[in-house]
């Protein structure tokens, strides 16, 4: 008999991958054509574990684009091969190669009801993090669990993540987040979603909705009794270049400086420069946290003005709550809660359109 044999999967693995989905999973299974996409195109790792070209188990980890986020989407062990450390060793092997390409963290779903499995786990030093209702086919709950792969500061107290409801509510969402993380009393809903968004809506999208800037979103958090500083590095009215109507381009102006006149009978801090990282731990060091204007291109490759939550960083990263609600179907609000992504990343990502525009909008309590 010889020894078990990890190594990357390739496309002649398939056959024998989709055979041992159909024996372990009787839900959720991965086909055949998924396990091609995984192998071929996706941004992924799969490591199979073989034995006289006997296949003995695989385990799948995901990476989201842009972040530093790796998460074990499935791991299956063959009934012949069971009690002998595989799962061990396949988790091993992927943990490390998600080290080495700088992830942070090591995320997993499984099922409540699978006490073997979350043993192992815990042995293997993940927490608990959360749990899903109805996450599986069969209506089955899951346990999050989290492993931290390298050294990090980033805080551990999680998020409470809010998904926008609509395509064009980021901001609302990300500063909700954000007084509910500086307030726990404060209560998130979609009646006061959708109340921020007609109270800091100041742009037209291609559909006819209004987005928001981060001067509608300082006004709706002083409102709201909060503290705010706004580090916008323009002084020209935000997004005007976004629309070609010269119609709109006059309200867009007509909002911003209506929004900028509020602003002045308040004291919300507007400085025109860029936040810098080093304010930015400033900050957080103090118990503030921070809504911050992205461009969805480093992370889905789309130019979208796009709304996160900030609420952790350290040496190496910065940690994002992003309440996009368009998931794809491998995806769960683990790849988009408490993420982190390199500081340097962050950097790129926190500026949009030709202009490079950055907004930052510091949140806190006196």
């Amino acid at each position: 008999m010889h020894s078990l044999i990890l190594r990357n999967a390739t496309t002649a693995d398939i056959p024998q991958l989709t055979t041992l989905e159909k024996a372990s999973f009787t839900t959720d299974r991965i086909s055949r054509r998924s396990f091609s996409h995984f192998i071929r195109k996706a941004h992924c790792t799969m490591v199979v574990a073989h034995e006289d070209e006997r296949l003995a188990g695989y385990a799948l980890v995901l990476y989201r684009s842009g972040t530093q986020l790796a998460r074990l989407y499935s791991i299956a062990v063959s009934d012949e091969f069971r009690g002998r450390g595989v799962a061990r060793q396949l988790l091993g092997e992927v943990e490390r190669l998600a080290a080495e390409q700088l992830c942070i963290f090591m995320r997993l779903e499984v099922r409540v009801d699978n006490e073997p499995a979350i043993s192992l786990y815990k042995k293997l030093r993940y927490r608990s993090i959360g749990t899903v209702e109805g996450y599986y086919e069969d209506g089955g709950d899951a346990l999050q669990m989290e492993k931290t792969l390298s050294p990090t500061k980033l805080g551990k107290v999680p998020t409470q993540r809010y998904q926008q409801t609509t395509d064009f509510t980021c901001g609302p969402a990300s500063l909700m987040m954000a007084m509910h993380k500086v307030d726990p009393d404060y209560e998130m809903s979609i009646e006061e979603e959708i109340q921020i968004w007609r109270e800091a809506t100041t742009i037209f999208m291609t559909s006819g909705h209004g987005g928001c800037s981060g001067f509608g979103l300082a006004l709706s958090a002083w409102r709201r009794g909060f503290k705010a500083h706004l580090y916008v590095n323009q002084t020209s009215v935000p997004f005007i270049n976004s629309v070609r109507d010269p119609q709109k381009k006059v309200v867009i102006e007509q909002v911003h400086h209506h929004f900028v006149k509020q602003l002045e009978q308040t004291d919300v801090d507007i400085r025109y420069q860029p936040l810098s990282l080093s304010q930015l731990d400033e900050y957080l060091a103090k118990g503030a946290v921070l809504v911050s204007l992205i461009s969805m291109w480093r992370l889905t490759r789309d130019k979208a003005p796009h709304w996160v939550l900030v609420a952790g960083a350290d040496q190496d990263c910065v940690s994002i709550t992003d309440p996009e609600r368009d998931i794809e179907s491998w995806q769960t609000e683990m790849d988009f809660k408490d993420v982190p992504v390199s500081r340097q990343e962050f950097i790129k990502m926190a500026s949009f359109g030709r202009e490079r525009m950055t907004s930052t909008l510091v949140i806190y309590r006196q």
